[in-house]
């Protein structure tokens, strides 16, 4: 860290590092605390979202980052919408195969057991709590997927090590993760240190454990909050930025293995965001519903057709024509569920409306994902544009 009258400037390598996340942490608040405009530099490193997540606490945060001798992973589309179509389920002919879940006790992770033992896939669930903690309702479930398909249970902090698999793995659903709110302001070193590397470690972790098990398709689950954070969201926001960044990694190492970055808004009912997402329902902000989202993400798993390395999405919409719209941009990040939400969004994001608008430049995107039936499609654009046509329409 480099500091002058003229600002402070953070320098970190191409992978993030163990003492990163206390270096930037000091970075944010020396310049917070003396009005000074913070540079982040990196080759890969990471870190924008804490960047991000700050200015929500300190609105008069000035800050940068710079990626150099680099690319990110999210890789811009062209200006039109660009058509994905999404495998089917599992059919008949294919043969289940066996699927780890690594926060697999949790309540997406119940649930999406459930889809899959219902094809009759074999399951290997890895969570650290035991299966013995879990409330009746959830031992219920269980239990209810334990009577349809093989199913082992361990207890494994896979952060640190992966127990030898039980039979052989072709699918790894990676969702395991902490949700820790805190504002930076309070939050200590060591605690951002153990959050914001913990979801990429266990990526790497149980990749390189299932690759001699079989392991053929990954989908990491990851969070729209590692784009645009918002306030108390930002330890949890870099640790999606380094679970996106290390699955690009490791798409690049192991070809073999199809690896998609699925980044979600909150799931309702279901996991650790459930008790805001009736909050974030009514503000305008559309939910991701389990039983959309196990079905899709069992649609991701399946790797004979090409699909797009990393989705922002969002669950389905009550309307015909608008089955989801996900929208990723300069205010923040939402799934719209009909006109009104969009234009509520727009008011927010553009200079001038009741939101802190945040200054860009010409390589600035929003990127839009509408799901319909068995298709993705996404839209690329500059800033400014906020076409709502249907994406079978080009532009």
């Amino acid at each position: 860290m480099h500091a002058d009258d003229d600002g402070i400037l953070v320098e970190l390598g191409a992978r993030w590092r163990p003492g990163d996340a206390a270096l930037l942490l000091g970075g944010i608040r020396r310049a917070a605390e003396r009005g000074l405009p913070l540079t982040l530099a990196h080759r890969g490193a990471g870190g924008g979202s804490l960047l991000r997540a700050a200015s929500r606490e300190w609105p008069h945060l000035r800050h940068r980052e710079i990626v150099r001798d680099g690319r990110e992973s999210f890789r811009t589309r062209p200006p039109r919408w660009m058509r994905y179509r999404l495998p089917a389920p599992t059919g008949a002919g294919a043969e289940p195969a066996g699927v780890a879940i690594s926060g697999g006790l949790g309540g997406i992770g119940l649930a999406l057991a459930a889809r899959l033992a219902a094809a009759g896939h074999p399951l290997w669930l890895l969570d650290r709590r035991p299966a013995g903690g879990l409330p009746a309702a959830d031992r219920r479930r269980l239990a209810a997927t334990i009577a349809r398909t093989r199913v082992v249970v361990d207890q494994a902090d896979v952060t640190a090590a992966v127990p030898a698999a039980p039979f052989p793995i072709t699918h790894l659903v990676h969702a395991a993760g902490e949700l820790d709110l805190a504002p930076l302001a309070d939050l200590a070193a060591d605690d951002l240190e153990r959050l914001a590397g913990g979801k990429a470690t266990a990526l790497r972790t149980l990749v390189e454990a299932l690759v001699p098990a079989g392991l053929r398709s990954v989908v990491a689950f990851g969070s729209t909050e590692s784009r645009h954070p918002h306030r108390l969201f930002g330890g949890y926001a870099l640790a999606n930025e380094l679970l996106r960044r290390e699955a690009a990694r490791l798409r690049e190492e192991r070809p073999e293995v199809r690896v998609v970055t699925a980044e979600w808004s909150l799931w309702s009912a279901v996991g650790m965001g459930a008790a805001s997402a009736g909050m974030a329902g009514r503000a305008g902000f559309a939910v991701v519903p389990p039983e959309w989202g196990v079905q899709v993400t069992e649609r991701l798993l399946d790797r004979r057709r090409p699909m797009p390395e990393e989705i922002v999405l969002g669950g389905p919409q009550p309307t015909p024509e608008r089955p989801v719209a996900a929208i990723s941009g300069i205010g923040g990040s939402s799934l719209v569920a009909d006109d009104a939400s969009v234009r509520r969004l727009v008011r927010l994001c553009l200079p001038g409306g009741t939101a802190r608008h945040r200054e860009v430049g010409p390589r600035d995107r929003i990127v839009r994902a509408q799901v319909a039936d068995d298709t993705v499609y996404t839209w690329g654009s500059g800033h400014r544009d906020w076409n709502t046509r249907a994406p079978g329409r080009q532009r």
